[in-house]
């Protein structure tokens, strides 16, 4: 039998019948607000506790196991970019010295036609 505010009234009004107005206030306010099969027990709860304890000690591993791959994948990226990093440098000097070493002849050349 589902309990509903319609037969839980119609209990109040017989109880006051009874029992009187605040007699019946006072069982009723004792009850609870659904029925007894929606109301929670120590065990209920220690269960869902259980059930927490274990989703968020899951939920940890899991996070670790996603950090340890994160630091690992941004320290293979960044020896990736130091190793780009170096090849650009060398490129960029080898440049340099070419540009540096072909101003340097052009300079002699023209000082030597003057």
């Amino acid at each position: 039998m589902t309990i509903t505010e319609q037969s839980r009234h119609v209990m109040h009004q017989r109880l006051e019948e009874v029992l009187g107005s605040e007699e019946a206030a006072t069982l009723m306010e004792h009850l609870p607000p659904v029925g007894w099969a929606d109301v929670a027990t120590r065990r209920d709860l220690d269960h869902l506790s259980a059930i927490q304890s274990r989703d968020i000690e899951l939920l940890g591993t899991r996070l670790r196991l996603e950090m340890a791959d994160l630091g690992g994948a941004l320290r293979s990226e960044m020896a990736d970019l130091r190793v780009e990093v170096h090849h650009s440098l060398q490129a960029n000097l080898r440049w340099t010295i070419g540009a540096m070493v072909t101003l340097q002849t052009v300079l002699f050349a023209a000082i030597k036609l003057l």
